[in-house]
């Protein structure tokens, strides 16, 4: 069963004065009994849950349980069977396209996969292309184009240079490199699955680090296995119970 993390130096106490509070941020997600079910039986759900603004949440649970297709869905990708999904105020899947406009994903298999033959420019070409007016032509990506669309993802890191094909990108940079790409459209929520595709744990340590520095402008909602990161600063929900009250972030 899926586990969405909540962090815990957050009390019933704060998330009533959060309540009482009128001027707190609305959740980015609002889930209330959503469910999916194909034809083996339960996919994921029924989750009750709230994703808040500005925090990197993680939904925990091994492979197989469910957080691919749920991440799908509040991205609105994939439409629940019961259940009321609100995503960045709109009603899913009644607004459906729209909501899919303000959202954005990375790292899915067999989704957002990158063409390993092809150059770091051509694919950031390719989708500066696609969220490019149909008139407006898109230039030959050189390094400073490169630099400019991964900075914020890559932080610290050697960012690749144009003329790298991505075959030649290890684990952490080619999801770094996918993260930057589902930015191109200045996403409100990002979803970033698998995070175990990163088998080492620096590695993985540093790309919480930077999903962290994402979130602070553009929501983000991540699947693990087990809990990554510091728990003081990723902020942790349970869906398989019911939420009365949009928890607090932790700060």
């Amino acid at each position: 069963m899926l586990n969405v993390e909540r962090s815990p130096n957050m009390t019933d106490a704060d998330d009533s004065q959060h309540d009482d509070a009128g001027g707190s941020e609305p959740p980015v997600v609002s889930a209330r009994g959503i469910e999916l079910k194909g034809a083996r039986g339960r996919v994921y759900g029924p989750c009750t849950f709230d994703v808040p603004d500005g925090e990197l949440t993680v939904i925990q649970g091994p492979p197989g349980s469910g957080r691919t297709s749920l991440l799908l869905t509040i991205t609105g990708r994939m439409r629940q069977a019961t259940g009321d999904l609100t995503i960045l105020g709109l009603p899913y899947p009644k607004k459906g396209r729209r909501i899919r406009s303000y959202t954005a994903i990375a790292g899915f298999a067999e989704i957002d996969d990158l063409d390993e033959a092809v150059t770091v420019g051509e694919a950031i070409r390719e989708r500066r292309t696609w969220a490019a007016p149909w008139y407006r032509p898109v230039r030959k990506v050189k390094d400073a184009a490169v630099a400019d669309v991964c900075e914020l993802v890559f932080g610290d890191r050697a960012i690749p240079s144009a003329n790298t094909v991505i075959w030649e990108l290890g684990q952490l940079d080619r999801l770094l490199l996918q993260v930057s790409l589902a930015l191109i459209r200045d996403p409100y929520l990002l979803a970033v699955d698998d995070f175990e595709q990163i088998e080492s744990n620096a590695d993985r340590v540093y790309f919480t680090e930077r999903l962290r520095a994402i979130a602070s402008t553009c929501a983000v909602v991540t699947t693990a296995a087990d809990s990554i990161g510091d728990p003081q600063t990723i902020c942790h929900l349970d869906p398989g119970t019911e939420t009365r009250r949009t928890p607090q972030a932790a700060r």
